[in-house]
């Protein structure tokens, strides 16, 4: 199909949504050709002005050029200003993902292929090249966004193997925790996992199931994940987008706060000079063991947490690390111990360094690591209009 416009995109998912829809409600499974609907959100970084041409410039150079992470690929402009398509040769078959780039920096990307080659895609385009990240939803945004309509299922994962060095230490109730559930009690399910004598430090959401609804006939069914792909299917393309906008949105208005109350700046005021920023410091209520090996694990330029840098101990639980995030390259500066992380910002430095870490801090180390800025939580989700 030739789409060359957001209307040919929303009328052509919102067909496919309706026949993925019916056919899994009438035979319980989909066919072999068909796919759902899936968006991805990413946070972007492209060279210039953030303009339609600039775009194009920036994605033909990455995309096309020596450097390019795909051996076969095409980008190309539609008739819509800020509305692309990529074409990518991927390890099993073509891939068309479609570019919504009106917010620059915060792109909205769908796609109709399946799971393992556009998620292979994205893993792709967001490792290879620094200017590229997810969102990275922590456990307060999904449970935001499980508000916004009828909370129907949920995801947990946990995994702290990599952060233990015996196989569960005999204080670590689970090393490893991994577990879906569907139906209207899932919010029920998971309070009873977080009770104290429960599983309170492993129980992370990963992902939550919504139906939301613009009118009484209309709706979607959305899979919302923590790394900011949204799988849907129902009978309207529309609610998809709308809950997708929202979810933007809201992440870009967190993220904006965060860089504006952390970014340590310094400024001149006549002949006065001072700093304006704070810390943002991340408290552990599950204590690690060995700080030392918290270091190692974050700091070794690998994902999830794309850091480098070199812990110094400064006494026998707390070290300093002088850090860069591989992720449009800016520094940080970390200061570590066992239940308690401070993080400080450069003034020009990414906020989604800080909403990475804590994600996948709470995803490996606890599940209820908080992250404040003077004592207060960098972004408070209440409602779903608060």
């Amino acid at each position: 199909m030739d789409i060359q416009t957001r209307r040919d995109l929303a009328t052509y998912l919102e067909d496919r949504m309706t026949r993925s829809s019916s056919q899994l409600r009438e035979k319980q499974r989909l066919e072999y050709d068909t796919s759902l609907v899936k968006t991805y959100l990413l946070e972007v970084h492209p060279s210039g002005d953030g303009s339609h041409e600039s775009i194009v410039a920036y994605m033909k150079q990455v995309i096309e050029g020596e450097q390019s992470p795909f051996a076969s690929a095409r980008f190309r402009q539609t008739e819509e200003e800020h509305f692309f398509q990529l074409h990518i040769q991927a390890k099993k078959g073509e891939v068309d993902l479609y570019i919504d780039a009106t917010t620059p920096r915060f792109w909205i990307v769908h796609s109709m292929e399946g799971s393992a080659e556009v998620d292979w895609c994205i893993e792709r385009l967001s490792r290879a090249t620094p200017e590229f990240d997810t969102f990275w939803l922590p456990v307060p945004f999904l449970e935001w966004a499980a508000k916004t309509g009828m909370f129907s299922g949920l995801g947990l994962d946990f995994d702290a193997r990599d952060f233990i060095t015996q196989d569960i230490d005999s204080d670590q109730q689970v090393g490893y925790l991994k577990m879906q559930l569907w139906g209207n009690r899932a919010g029920d399910i998971l309070s009873t996992l977080r009770q104290a004598k429960a599983f309170p430090h492993e129980t992370t959401l990963s992902k939550v199931k919504v139906r939301f609804s613009l009118d009484d006939e209309s709706y979607s069914v959305d899979d919302i994940k923590f790394n900011g792909k949204i799988t849907a299917r129902g009978t309207s393309f529309q609610c998809h987008q709308t809950l997708v906008t929202n979810i933007q949105r809201r992440y870009a208005d967190a993220l904006r706060d965060l860089e504006y109350r952390a970014r340590i700046i310094h400024e001149t005021e006549g002949s006065r000079w001072r700093i304006k920023g704070s810390p943002v410091t991340f408290r552990f209520r599950a204590p690690v063991k060995d700080a030392s090996i918290l270091c190692e694990r974050l700091f070794r330029c690998v994902p999830p947490f794309r850091l480098w840098g070199v812990p110094v101990r400064f006494t026998d639980d707390c070290f300093h690390v002088a850090a860069v995030d591989l992720h449009v390259g800016h520094p940080l500066d970390f200061e570590i111990g066992k239940d308690w992380m401070r993080v400080y910002l450069h003034e020009h430095s990414c906020g989604n360094t800080i909403i990475r870490l804590w994600t996948n801090l709470q995803h490996t180390v606890d599940s209820e690591v908080e992250a404040e800025i003077d004592g207060e939580p960098i972004y408070v989700f209440q409602s779903p209009n608060g």
